[in-house]
């Protein structure tokens, strides 16, 4: 039926997301920290890391890397859209934050 068919759709989609993996080295190697989500989510682990890999997201997902806690704008050190793996510049990197495919802000 049409009900069944939206439920098991809907169970599909549930599982899809964004997949926020942390390193202590770079080129995202061996994961510490994994957070998944939506999106419109800051990913804010304990620590500092040299990598941070985004998937289950595509190109139109915009992605933000920050060297403090909380994903505050004014710790942005880089942005970009869709799936990668960032490695620190001359700052470890603190949290990341994923957009809604589209988004542009915070």
């Amino acid at each position: 039926s049409f009900f069944t068919a939206l439920i098991i759709a809907a169970a599909a989609h549930s599982g899809s997301g964004a997949t926020v993996q942390f390193s202590t080295s770079t080129g995202c190697g061996s994961f510490q920290d994994t957070y998944q989500g939506s999106c419109n989510f800051c990913a804010d682990p304990p620590g500092n890391f040299a990598s941070v890999l985004f998937s289950g997201i595509d190109s139109s997902n915009r992605v933000t890397i920050h060297n403090e806690d909380n994903c505050t704008p004014a710790s942005q050190v880089g942005q970009g859209f869709g799936p990668a793996c960032w490695n620190q510049g001359h700052t470890s990197i603190r949290s990341a934050w994923v957009a809604c495919p589209g988004a542009r802000g915070m």
